[in-house]
């Protein structure tokens, strides 16, 4: 199987719009998950919407590396943020995703890895397109912190968004070795009632977020190949 761009989304309207710039793309089922298929421009891709959670998401990564051979996996679509500086619409790429819970476990007989850092080269083709700014993703299972509280960690001073899914989908293409990143759009700053309005809020600006993907992902690929070309397999195994 030719190696593809893995996209994990945590629902239909986030998948749609990932699947509004590719060509040729085909929905199915895929076990309890839902699939799309297809290409972007000459690089295979899959959209993946395994539902909202850690538990779900890890699930989806550890499929998509057993059934693809990623190139790349995203997590991709929307994400809160307590900043309120930080506007509704704005595209998001984090430099650094925490798991919020797994910090707060102690005295556990083995080290869980709670912190992940994305593939610094797909992150700075993310960041490489106009519009896209980095930020710390606090990953949670929990009610977003309502405008005006403190944001649920220390960023040291830089802008934090919140989602529940993005350190399994880590975690997992971690343990794989396989480059992972995440691409978000900040959709509500924790009002109540929001998740009545974040579809709306994040529609159009979802389908800027899925050009960028595509961008940045499509260089991304063509850089590995060519790495790969130049190097061959062994080296880049070793």
């Amino acid at each position: 199987m030719q190696p593809t761009v893995v996209v994990i989304v945590a629902y239909a309207f986030e998948a749609r719009a990932a699947a509004s710039v590719g060509r040729e793309m085909v929905r199915k089922r895929w076990g309890r998950w839902t699939l799309w298929t297809g290409e972007m421009w000459n690089v295979p891709v899959a959209i993946i919407r395994c539902g909202p959670g850690k538990a779900a998401a890890a699930a989806a990564a550890q499929a998509a590396i057993g059934y693809f051979e990623p190139i790349a996996i995203l997590s991709f679509g929307m994400a809160s943020s307590p900043d309120v500086t930080l506007e509704v619409g704005s595209l998001v790429a984090p430099d650094v995703v925490l798991d919020v819970a797994l910090g707060q476990v102690e005295d556990l007989p083995v080290e869980i890895p709670g912190r992940f850092e994305p593939e610094a080269g797909l992150l700075e083709e993310l960041l490489d397109v106009p519009g896209t700014a980095p930020v710390r993703l606090a990953c949670w299972e929990g009610e977003v912190p309502s405008p005006g509280h403190r944001p649920p960690v220390d960023a040291g001073g830089q802008r934090v968004v919140v989602d529940w899914e993005s350190a399994a989908i880590a975690h997992v293409a971690s343990l794989w070795n396989v480059p992972w990143a995440g691409l978000k759009v900040v959709s509500d700053h924790g009002e109540p009632e929001r998740l009545k309005s974040v579809a709306v809020n994040a529609r159009r600006p979802l389908h800027w977020a899925a050009e960028t993907l595509r961008r940045a992902c499509v260089r991304f690929a063509e850089k590995r190949v060519t790495t790969q070309e130049i190097t061959g397999p062994e080296a880049q195994d070793g």
